[in-house]
């Protein structure tokens, strides 16, 4: 009777993207073959896949700790790094096993020939990004050049019209935010008088990712309720619930289904339960059943 009173349904679009199946499916792996595996920082933006790795033999290191890991195999994590990571590594004897997203490795390679090419015109790269994201950590030193990291508009007015540039985005960005971006420079070149100068526009954003805002206010249009389930530390995961609690009567955001409370819940309303793209599946499914069962 109760689940005919109360509809709990999980977000279709919702689950973890490409690049993060594939970083936690190469730690399986290899937590299969042997006991221990270090990680370079967090594979993903998920504490509690994170738990289940690390219990199963993940141990998470950091940069100081990298010459302690000579002469074994290390995973990188699915941000990725920037080169000096890997000479460090050569340097000292460390085998990398690479879980960088196979977009962001794009990504990465695309700043470096956008950097070298805007050097030799006196020219700039414009990044759309965090400037604290690994992610864009990485990127940054994969570029020689003038390279700026813009979080927003307002950033820039520090950014100089009157040179050739190369626009592109962090890949965990979303497409509504990074065309506000391209428009506001472009708005700014026509003020400032600097059409004539070249301006290159890439879309480096994941597609997967691009329009999960979107999707997210889709999911939304029926339900009173949204539980949102991701990791503290994900700046997707802390967008997307900023875009969905928009959407609906009310909003909560836990880690895991422990946090659930039965006092945010009424008889007769539809929830929906989401999460980041580095929330995984069985996070959600094992949201969805504890909240059935709290609600019996």
């Amino acid at each position: 009777l109760c689940s005919m009173k109360r509809r709990i349904e999980i977000d279709p679009g919702a689950g973890p993207c490409f690049g993060v199946q594939r970083a936690i499916q190469m730690a399986d792996d290899l937590l299969n073959k042997q006991s221990t595996l270090a990680c370079l920082g967090d594979l993903i933006h998920n504490e509690e896949e994170i738990n289940r790795l690390i219990n199963k033999g993940l141990k998470i290191v950091s940069h100081c700790q990298l010459v302690e890991q000579s002469g074994k195999k290390m995973l990188i994590r699915a941000h990725g790094e920037p080169p000096s990571t890997f000479r460090i590594a050569s340097n000292f004897d460390v085998e990398i096993m690479d879980a960088t997203c196979p977009i962001v490795k794009k990504l990465q390679n695309t700043v470096r020939q956008s950097c070298l090419k805007m050097k030799e015109i006196n020219g700039q790269v414009i990044l759309f990004g965090d400037i604290y994201h690994a992610e864009v950590i990485g990127l940054k030193g994969y570029c020689s050049g003038e390279f700026h990291i813009v979080r927003n508009p307002e950033d820039l007015a520090y950014i100089s019209t009157q040179k050739p540039s190369v626009i592109l985005s962090q890949t965990t960005k979303y497409q509504s935010d990074y065309y506000k971006l391209i428009e506001a420079f472009k708005a700014k070149r026509e003020k400032e008088g600097a059409n004539s100068y070249t301006l290159e526009v890439l879309d480096s954003f994941c597609k997967q990712v691009a329009q999960r805002d979107k999707q997210l206010i889709e999911f939304l249009q029926d339900k009173d309720i949204l539980l949102f389930v991701s990791g503290k530390k994900s700046s997707n995961g802390n967008y997307l619930f900023t875009v969905g609690k928009k959407h609906v009567k009310s909003a909560y955001f836990i880690s895991n289904a422990e946090e659930l409370d039965k006092k945010w819940f009424k008889q007769n309303q539809s929830i929906g339960i989401s999460g980041a793209t580095s929330t995984p599946l069985w996070l959600l499914e094992n949201t969805k059943k504890k909240l059935e069962e709290l609600l019996k």
